[in-house]
């Protein structure tokens, strides 16, 4: 951050990145299939920029995994 003439401190940074959030969502079909979804919030401006200047590209794509039969 600090090559990209950032002067923010590290505890700003953690406070600002927060907000933004990931959830899982765990759903099972009728056939006893799992899957397990992480997404994440939409980020702000705020974050973007972070991530901009970090260069992160997709910091937090949504991912889906298919668990074991129940």
């Amino acid at each position: 951050m600090r090559q990209n003439n950032d002067k923010r401190r590290w505890s700003t940074i953690k406070e600002q990145l927060n907000s933004h959030r990931r959830a899982t969502i765990v759903l099972t079909s009728d056939k006893g299939v799992v899957y397990h979804i992480r997404t994440s919030g939409v980020s702000e401006p705020v974050h973007k920029e972070i991530y901009r200047l970090l260069g992160v590209s997709d910091p937090l794509k949504r991912i889906k995994t298919i668990a074991t039969h129940l």
